[in-house]
């Protein structure tokens, strides 16, 4: 690592499941920087040697730097796990306990994440003296099992900016560990959950723009439509649809696919990872809808034509 070089300090962490998204978040974030340079932090576990050695040489290649990091596999494996969750999701809460205390500041990164924009300015982003930045969950919402009642008070963990002096300051990591062992009954979103519940009211509320979930994504609009929405956006995040399913319904999924298949990493074909042939009705009727969608003259049409229907039908 050059001593010289300011480094943007980004972690990720995933196991052999999110190999193919990691690939394109990576992609997404290189090809999309100004003049920053990262200092990647990984956590990967389950994936070969091969790939390991791959991921090392194609950051290094691009003027960054690679830090891999190994955990106790133990410690994640007694926390409760729900839906199609893997101990991985656990993985993030390790990284202030395991990077340099040298380092300040951390941004962590879901791999089911496209970045669109240099993360420069995210980087930097004044957090008001408190340990974390995160950006409101409109998704959860609030959360009564945690005493979150508000709305605007629940964060989504997939990007979360850390001020790592002040979190290991206040031990977050260890609070967590200690909430998610007495009391499993109130988790919901796994570390995420965790995490809102030992930073209640302790965190930066930061713009959607650097955590664009599905939720936020607005609903039948045109390409062009969907393009002004994401001019000034910074991070696409894959909540609840999934672009790598068949019938993911998330209309900024190309953003996913063009990745992918820009990226040297990925030797395979860009394909769903849940083919099944009795998805392929559902899945045309998806890609006619996102056609449809694409005609503004005929949305308009078809829009005016359902207002003039309601004006003179019952």
């Amino acid at each position: 690592m050059n001593s010289e070089v300011t480094y943007l300090h980004i972690a990720i962490a995933f196991d052999q499941n999110y190999l193919q998204p990691f690939y394109a978040l990576l992609t997404s974030l290189i090809l999309n920087r100004e003049n920053s340079a990262y200092h990647i932090h990984l956590i990967a576990s389950g994936i070969e040697e091969k790939e390991r050695e791959g991921i090392r040489s194609y950051i290094e290649q691009n003027r960054d730097a690679v830090s891999f990091y190994t955990i106790d596999e133990s410690v994640v494996r007694e926390f409760v796990l729900l839906n199609n969750w893997t101990s991985a999701v656990y993985y993030r809460l390790f990284f202030p306990l395991l990077v340099p205390e040298t380092i300040d500041r951390l941004l962590y990164l879901d791999t089911d994440i496209i970045v669109l924009k240099d993360l420069t300015s995210l980087f930097n982003s004044d957090l008001e003296n408190f340990p974390l930045g995160a950006v409101y969950d409109n998704y959860v919402k609030i959360q009564p099992r945690l005493n979150i009642t508000e709305e605007g008070e629940y964060f989504n963990s997939g990007v979360l900016l850390i001020d790592l002096k002040k979190w290991r300051e206040q031990k977050i990591t260890e609070k967590a560990f200690d909430y998610l062992r007495q009391y499993p009954q109130n988790i919901l979103f796994v570390d995420q959950c965790a995490l809102n519940a030992v930073l209640f009211k302790n965190w930066k509320q930061m713009s959607l723009k650097y955590n664009v979930l599905y939720s936020y994504v607005p609903e039948n609009r045109s390409k062009a439509e969907l393009k002004e929405f994401l001019a000034d956006k910074a991070i696409v995040h894959y909540t609840l649809q999934r672009p790598w399913n068949m019938l993911c319904k998330n209309r900024l999924g190309y953003l996913y696919h063009f990745y992918l298949r820009e990226s040297s990493l990925y030797k395979g074909f860009d394909s769903y990872t849940d083919f099944s042939m009795d998805k392929i009705l559902p899945f045309l009727k998806l890609k006619f809808i996102d056609a449809y969608l694409g005609w503004p003259l005929l949305v308009k049409f078809v829009r005016r034509i359902k207002r003039i229907t309601a004006i003179f039908l019952p």
